[in-house]
């Protein structure tokens, strides 16, 4: 099976784990498969609730530093 995206390993508690490969069972796929669909619609989640923040606080003039900045604070070097 070739990735079809960017890889990312999660580390989950035991009892998340045998929730998930129990409900990939169920849906008959594969544990990994069966887990990116999921991580992907709680990022669509997420993402919507963010967007709508973001759009809302430039309507009020608020800029964030995430958006004028492609890297985080925690990756600069701090003086």
């Amino acid at each position: 099976m070739s990735l079809r995206g960017k890889e990312v390993r999660p580390l989950i508690a035991a009892e998340a784990h045998e929730k998930l490969a129990i409900m990939a069972e169920h849906n008959d796929v594969q544990l990994a498969e069966f887990a990116a669909g999921l991580l992907e619609k709680a990022i669509a989640y997420e993402w919507h609730e963010v967007s709508v923040t973001l759009e809302r606080s430039a309507r009020l003039g608020k800029r964030w530093k995430a958006v004028e900045s492609p890297q985080p604070d925690m990756f600069r070097e701090r003086k």
